[in-house]
């Protein structure tokens, strides 16, 4: 703290004269570690208190002097902002907290590492000595306190299950994502309203971040996308009828094209088979649903007319089953969705139907639970579009398996590695950032935390981690944030 002090001069008949700078005031302090004194050109002296303790200020002008005693003593903490005020964070991610002290003197100082932190509820989030706080369990918010000298300042942290992965530099929905062998997942695509995108993005879970990837030669959207065994990413189709496919080398950050489809296709499907080869099924050429199917021989680069699907369908699901062959299912032939379903059989290249669903499904998911079985959830019905339904292989059965809490379409269901399945957002009355599990074992649906945005037409990813990457989509706007499920 600083102060200006003057001296004057007191005669014998009483009067009280300012000190002038002539002579000028010769000023010094006794403990210059406790105070300092800096002359100034009106004669006064400037005054800053550097430390607790006592120092004699003295004065000489000519034929006189004088002194004065000065108690140096702390000031005295008034106040500590905790920052941020309030935040979320996911079990097991951290948020580091700050303490700032406002002081009597009308400074301010950084005391995170002095106080002393506490949270309500340590079953939900912990603080270090340090301040960070880190979750726990689903919960909050709890309080986290930082106290000092007896003066305290207060935070609130939630803890979900979700948390922030950044964001794209290109808002995008109907985009791809593919995880590459070293972890990283590409997004391809996509359209930002009306425009199809040719960019592409990597995310990189190591360090929370993402990075531009070489671009497409054309825009795509609507197109599928998969990982081949060499590592290369292959994209086929997109709306507008496209028949152009390609590869990404993420060795070299560089895409390749391919020999082409025999026709242009969207809203189709591409599975991987076991012998490396891939299977494209379905879709619609802009006109019409498409029954047609066709292998991919990467090796040869060449494209293998398959037999011909029994129903035209598009917005349908390729699951790739136990036994190596392929069950597609529901779907839209354009008059609306199917409740049939058959299976491709890569040894014999042919088709056979299966059992009828129990409802019909388009825009809906597919996943292969542990035990081999087919989950159905969601999609545009005309009966029951909350509905799941459960395929069973072995015996060529459909079977319900409860309704979901929300009815959606658009959404993503991703297979964890507890068994449970993560389906989240998608639309139906509107575009839902809800989120449900579901548990093979007690075949049951339970809502859990929600995501930070709705989203419709977005992708999720199972990270290597276990964890689970949702990215873009749609609501009133189209998104370029990403966030992570945490198990």
């Amino acid at each position: 703290m600083q102060t200006t002090a003057k001296a004057q001069r007191v005669y014998d008949d009483g009067r009280v004269v300012d000190l002038d700078t002539s002579p000028s005031p010769q000023w010094a302090s006794s403990a210059p570690q406790v105070a300092s004194v800096e002359p100034q050109p009106d004669g006064t002296v400037k005054v800053t208190a550097l430390k607790p303790g006592s120092a004699l200020i003295t004065v000489n002008a000519d034929d006189a002097s004088g002194e004065a005693t000065l108690e140096v003593t702390a000031a005295r903490l008034l106040s500590l902002r905790v920052s941020p005020t309030t935040a979320s964070v996911a079990v097991g991610i951290t948020q580091q907290f700050t303490a700032q002290g406002s002081y009597s003197d009308g400074t301010t100082g950084d005391v995170t590492s002095s106080a002393t932190w506490t949270t309500s509820d340590t079953a939900i989030a912990t603080v270090s000595t340090t301040g960070l706080g880190t979750g726990v369990a689903v919960g909050g918010p709890v309080t986290l306190t930082a106290t000092l000298g007896g003066v305290s300042g207060t935070a609130q942290l939630s803890v979900t299950r979700w948390t922030s992965a950044g964001s794209m530099s290109t808002s995008r929905y109907n985009h791809t994502a593919t995880r590459l062998d070293l972890g990283k997942v590409l997004i391809a695509g996509g359209r930002n309203g009306t425009t199809p995108l040719s960019s592409a993005e990597l995310y990189d879970p190591a360090t929370n971040s993402w990075s531009p990837a070489k671009a497409m030669s054309m825009g795509r959207f609507a197109h599928a996308a998969l990982l081949l065994n060499g590592g290369y990413v292959l994209v086929t189709g997109g709306v507008g009828a496209l028949t152009g496919a390609a590869m990404y080398d993420p060795a070299s950050d560089a895409w390749y094209e391919v020999s082409p489809m025999s026709g242009g296709r969207s809203g189709h499907t591409m599975t991987l088979l076991p012998s490396g080869q891939v299977l494209v099924t379905g879709g619609t050429d802009g006109n019409n649903a498409l029954a047609t199917a066709e292998v991919f021989e990467p090796l040869a680069n060449i494209w293998i007319r398959s037999s011909t699907m029994s129903t035209a369908r598009f917005n349908h699901t390729a699951t790739l089953l136990s036994s190596g062959k392929v069950l597609v299912s529901g779907g839209s032939n354009g008059s609306g969705s199917l409740s049939s379903a058959e299976v491709y059989d890569p040894a014999t290249n042919s088709w056979a139907p299966v059992a009828t669903m129990v409802t019909r499904h388009s825009l809906h998911t597919a996943t292969l639970l542990s035990s081999g079985k087919v989950l159905i959830s969601g999609g545009h019905s005309l009966t029951d579009p909350s509905s799941s339904e459960l395929y069973d292989p072995g015996t060529n059965v459909w079977s319900t398996a409860g309704s979901m809490i929300e009815s959606r379409s658009r959404h993503t269901a991703t297979l964890l590695a507890s068994g449970q399945v993560l389906v989240a957002g998608g639309d139906g009355s509107s575009y839902y950032n809800t989120a449900e599990l579901y548990d093979p074992a007690t075949s049951s649906w339970s809502a859990i935390a929600p995501m930070a945005e709705p989203r419709g037409s977005h992708t999720a990813t199972l990270l290597t981690s276990g964890r689970v990457l949702v990215v873009g989509g749609q609501a009133t706007n189209s998104h370029a944030t990403a966030e992570v499920y945490v198990p």
